[in-house]
């Protein structure tokens, strides 16, 4: 019997000590290796969403409160975690869908939001003409001439509700002090019809190549014309009217150009073999660089004879 009592006593003495040890294994870890919390932003991913459908505003990010002993939490990197939702037989339309969340260590004790009222479309697709629309400003005295894009379409895609609403696709053309002729690769972006940029529409091409033609800004103003007339009438005669139409000729040029004119003249009429009255056609003087809307005029000469 003494000997049973003893055997007993000692089974007690040792799991007492195991639970002993065991308390004070945990009371060590707990001082030297706390349970703590860490919060992450994660992004938000789409499992099993099918390929016609589309999600709108969907977040792009949730927060992800994760707990365990520190030397876990410590190790856990944002790019380790995952958040997603999965559509799996999602329909058409709004519905409620929850936000899941996988950790490689420690266990996740929230997540920020956990549910989403989310709306699904179809996808639709257009095909549009690009516009180009300029950006920025050039340097003096300078101003855009020709613009061409390659390609001159672009495919649009997105939510079918969504794509309804585009009214254009234009390329961002950025001209900031530009002075020559460029070629560069400009971003193509979905406008809508109230003339707001449309993030959530996917764009193909997403940029396109441009060409543009950097001009020298020009002026433009109408210049009386005048008969450079040369030599002497036969004598008996002296000149009695000269009428010439048009009278005015517009020109264009660089404002330096266009600022140092007062007239045109038209080329010489030689006087000296004049008997009577003429009605010419005359080239006129135009100066180099300049353009003009027309390059002859009638001259009529009427004469008369010298008292």
């Amino acid at each position: 019997m003494g000997k049973n009592n003893g055997e007993g006593n000692s089974w007690v003495v040792r799991i007492m000590a195991l639970l002993v040890a065991c308390a004070l294994w945990l009371y060590v870890m707990n001082e030297q290796n706390p349970f703590t919390t860490r919060t992450f932003l994660v992004t938000l991913t789409k499992e099993n969403l099918a390929s016609d459908m589309v999600v709108h505003d969907f977040p792009e990010n949730v927060k992800i409160k994760v707990s365990g002993q520190r030397s876990q939490v410590a190790t856990i990197s944002e790019s380790s975690l995952k958040a997603f939702v999965d559509f799996s037989g999602a329909v058409k339309g709004l519905g409620t869908y929850s936000v899941q969340g996988k950790t490689p260590k420690g266990e996740i004790i929230e997540i920020s939001p956990s549910i989403l009222q989310l709306n699904l479309d179809t996808v639709g697709e257009r095909t549009l003409e690009i516009e180009p629309r300029i950006v920025g400003v050039p340097n003096s005295g300078v101003t855009v001439g020709k613009m061409n894009l390659y390609p001159l379409k672009a495919t649009v895609q997105g939510a079918s509700s969504r794509i309804a609403e585009v009214g254009k696709v234009v390329v961002l053309i950025d001209i900031s002090n530009k002075d020559k002729n460029f070629e560069d690769e400009a971003a193509v972006v979905a406008v809508s019809k109230d003339g707001r940029e449309m993030y959530d529409i996917k764009v193909e091409p997403s940029k396109v190549h441009v060409s543009v033609e950097v001009l020298k800004q020009l002026a433009t103003k109408s210049f009386p014309i005048t008969v450079d007339l040369s030599g002497k009438l036969p004598a008996g005669l002296k000149v009695d009217k000269i009428i010439i139409n048009p009278d005015t000729v517009k020109l264009t040029a660089e404002p330096k150009l266009i600022n140092n004119l007062t007239e045109i003249k038209t080329a010489p009429v030689v006087l000296d073999k004049l008997t009577g009255d003429v009605e010419l056609k005359m080239p006129l003087n135009i100066p180099d660089k300049v353009l003009a809307e027309a390059h002859n005029v009638i001259v009529e000469i009427k004469l008369k004879k010298a008292e």
